[in-house]
């Protein structure tokens, strides 16, 4: 990575979608000391204008390249829907422009190492969004995998169920295992850190739309360590609602299960044992993620634009969160479909 390219203490920052994660990340940055939104772009014009004048932005842009072309960015934020990623990530690094990307870096294997090798040719810092890395409980448990602790690795269980009102949004647009399980199979590959060897997978859908409503796999790592991944959108509306940031109301049933020859654990995030008992439902307030305190977004989201913003300014690639990983975990999610496609396991090498 090159050195860091700027002269003055302010980084200039754009932000291209305004959809729910994109007014998170805006809220963040405005937050952050040495930070200036200079720019922001979506197709809605009423929601450039409400971002805009909530956060003083000057550059207001309904056109991607033109923001790009006209804005002078020291940093991007690309937090719009997953087909766009890739295309929006290269005419980006075409320019030189430090990316944050939301994940997926990309919606197939190949596209997201295309992706990666132009970042690497320009020398251009791509970190992709997986903040459960900067995430305080499971960045403990990592370092306790790595001190050796646990022992080789025996098996790894993730699950991220979501409320069923909140898959008409996204049955249409992606696969659920790479808009819900992503976050688990990096967090596999990251404390695994071993390379999948071999992929089973069954996937349904109950529900009709594009994409399954329902996805499992198990997956066979080349040290030995072997992993179930669970994800589905049929959490029922009754369910204690976890999630209430922006115009989101519901529950992500989430829980990660480690077992190692000499220690295991078990983490369910977001039961924080915070419970508020309502007359007709009840809300666990969300306190790991991006929980508002006093008016300042906190949790693993800000750490983690932190540290991008950190990385953006000494010009270094992030230690915690490497975009080849990113890359495995596209792969890891494509041979999931094509496995549950075919009925059968797949084997991965080396050169798959």
């Amino acid at each position: 990575m090159s050195a860091s390219r700027f002269t003055t203490n302010t980084i200039r920052v754009g932000i291209a979608g305004l959809g729910r994660f994109g007014k998170l990340h805006a809220a963040v940055l405005s937050q952050l000391p040495g930070v200036e939104i200079a720019a922001v772009c979506d197709p809605l014009a009423s929601e450039v204008t409400a971002l805009g004048e909530r956060y003083g932005v000057a550059g207001r842009f309904s056109d991607y390249d033109q923001m790009l072309a006209e804005a002078s960015l020291d940093a991007l934020f690309i937090v719009t829907p997953e087909p766009h990623h890739a295309a929006q990530a290269h005419a980006a690094i075409e320019r030189g422009i430090p990316i944050f990307l939301e994940k997926p870096l990309a919606t197939s294997h190949a596209e997201g190492v295309a992706v990666a090798a132009a970042a690497e040719r320009a020398g251009v810092l791509v970190q992709v969004g997986f903040l459960l890395r900067f995430e305080t409980q499971h960045a403990l448990l990592k370092a306790e995998i790595d001190a050796g602790r646990f022992g080789p690795l025996v098996s790894v269980r993730v699950k991220r169920n979501c409320s069923r009102a909140w898959f008409p949004d996204y049955g249409a647009r992606a696969h659920p295992v790479y808009e819900t399980s992503i976050h688990d199979l990096d967090l596999l590959l990251w404390l695994i850190g071993s390379p999948c060897s071999e992929v089973y997978a069954v996937e349904r859908n109950h529900t009709g739309l594009r994409y399954p409503d329902a996805c499992f796999a198990l997956l066979q790592f080349a040290n030995g360590a072997v992993a179930s991944v669970e994800t589905s959108w049929f959490v029922p509306a009754g369910a204690p609602a976890n999630v209430l940031t922006l115009t989101w109301h519901g529950t992500i049933d989430a829980e990660l299960e480690v077992v190692g020859t000499e220690r295991s654990a078990r983490l369910r995030l977001l039961e924080s044992g915070l419970a508020i008992w309502q007359p007709t439902l009840t809300t666990q307030l969300e306190t790991a993620l991006w929980p508002e305190v006093a008016g300042q977004v906190a949790g693993a989201l800000r750490e983690e634009v932190a540290h991008f913003i950190d990385c953006v300014r000494t010009g270094s690639p992030s230690p915690i969160a490497s975009l080849s990983d990113a890359v495995a975990g596209l792969q890891l999610a494509e041979t999931i479909v094509a496995a549950a496609a075919r009925g059968s396991a797949i084997t991965l090498t080396a050169e798959s």
